[in-house]
C-alpha cells in the first residue's frame, strides 16, 4: 500500500519552497539543479514530464541607453495611456522618438510530477516557467496609436529578438491534482470529460501498468462564470504522442497489429484509445471497427479495454 508523501498534505509549504528555489537556481537541461535542491530541502522526488514552449509575454521598458524605465512594460504603458486620457497624439508626443524599447519574456512551461498514490489523480504537479528575456522592438508611433497593444505588438520583418541576460526560472504553481479534480467533481452541471478520462485510465490496461502521470499531465484552468463562481477545468496533455500510421480500411488481425504498434510506440497498453479521446491524433473511427470485430468474435483486446470501447461506442466523448 502506497502511503501519501508528506508533502502532499502540505502543498502550500512545498509551493513556498519551490518558489524560493526557483529564484535561487539557474535552469539547466533536465532541471537537475532544481530537482536536487528540492530533494535536499525534503521535497518529494519530482520528475520532468512535459515542456510546452513557443509563448511569450511583454517584459520591461528600456530607454535608449538600455536602462530600465519599468519592470512591467504593459502596466507602465497602460498608466501612460490613462494619463494621456487615451489621446493617441498626446501619448505619441510623450513616448515616440525617445528610443524606448520593449523587451519580451520568451517562455517554456515545464511540468514536473511526483506521484504519491496509485489512483490516476494522486500526484503533485509542479509547473515552472523557464524565461529568457529578449529585446523585442523599439516603440514606433509612425502609424499612430489606437491601443496599448499597438505599441506592444512586434512589427513584422524584424530580425529575431536578441537574448538579454541568462535564462531564469519562475514558479507558476504547485497542485495536488486529486484535490483539483475533487473541485471539478463538486461543480454543478454536466460531469467534466476529464473525470471520465481519469476513471477510464484506472480501469484500463494502461492504469494497471503505469501511473497516469508517467505519460500525461493536466493543463489546469480556472475562470469566473456569469454568476461570479470559480469554475475549474483540466485537459490531458500527453508527454509523448506517436503518429498514427494505420490504414483506414484495416480490420481484424491487421487492425489489431496497428493498435499494438501504436501502443508500443507510446510505451503502454491501450494508448491508442486515450490519444483518440484527448485529441485528433488517432481516428475516432477506430472504436466502432474494434466493436464490430468484437461482435464477430475477434476479441484482440483485454476484457477491461473492450468494456471501455463498448462504452465509448454507446456514449462517445472527447476532450
Amino acid at each position: 500500500m502506497n502511503a501519501p508523501a508528506p508533502a502532499a498534505a502540505t502543498p502550500d509549504l512545498l509551493g513556498e519552497l519551490a518558489f524560493r528555489l526557483c529564484t535561487a537556481v539557474r535552469p539547466v537541461p533536465g532541471h537537475a539543479t532544481l530537482l536536487d535542491a528540492l530533494a535536499r530541502e525534503g521535497g518529494p522526488e519530482f520528475a520532468p514530464r512535459v515542456s510546452r514552449g513557443g509563448w511569450f509575454r511583454p517584459g520591461r521598458l528600456l530607454d535608449a541607453d538600455g536602462r530600465c524605465v519599468a519592470e512591467d512594460a504593459h502596466g507602465w504603458l497602460e498608466q501612460a495611456w490613462a494619463e494621456a486620457d487615451e489621446d493617441a497624439d498626446a501619448l505619441a508626443d510623450r513616448l515616440c522618438g525617445q528610443g524606448y524599447r520593449i523587451t519580451r519574456d520568451q517562455g517554456v512551461t515545464h511540468y514536473l510530477v511526483a506521484p504519491y498514490g496509485k489512483r490516476p489523480a494522486e500526484y503533485l504537479q509542479l509547473e515552472v516557467e523557464e524565461l529568457q528575456e529578449a529585446s523585442s522592438h523599439e516603440l514606433d508611433c509612425g502609424e499612430g496609436i489606437d491601443s496599448i497593444e499597438t505599441l506592444l505588438d512586434r512589427p513584422d520583418g524584424l530580425p529575431p529578438p536578441a537574448p538579454i541576460g541568462r535564462p531564469r526560472y519562475s514558479f507558476r504553481r504547485l497542485t495536488d491534482v486529486a484535490a483539483w479534480t475533487e473541485r471539478i467533481a463538486a461543480q454543478a452541471g454536466k460531469p467534466a470529460p476529464v473525470l471520465r478520462f481519469l476513471d477510464e485510465w484506472a480501469r484500463a490496461s494502461a492504469g494497471q501498468q503505469r501511473h497516469f502521470c508517467d505519460h500525461w499531465v493536466l493543463a489546469l484552468s480556472e475562470h469566473l462564470d456569469r454568476y461570479r463562481q470559480t469554475r475549474y477545468g483540466a485537459v490531458p496533455v500527453a508527454a509523448h504522442a506517436p503518429s498514427w500510421q494505420g490504414a483506414d480500411d484495416a480490420r481484424g488481425t491487421e487492425l489489431a497489429q496497428q493498435l499494438h504498434d501504436f501502443d508500443r510506440a507510446a510505451g503502454y497498453g491501450f494508448a491508442w484509445y486515450f490519444h483518440m479521446v484527448s485529441g485528433r491524433r488517432v481516428p475516432r473511427s477506430l472504436p466502432p471497427k474494434v466493436y464490430a470485430d468484437l461482435q464477430e468474435d475477434l476479441a484482440y483486446l483485454p476484457q477491461r479495454d473492450l468494456a471501455l470501447v463498448t462504452g465509448w461506442v454507446t456514449e462517445p466523448y472527447s476532450i
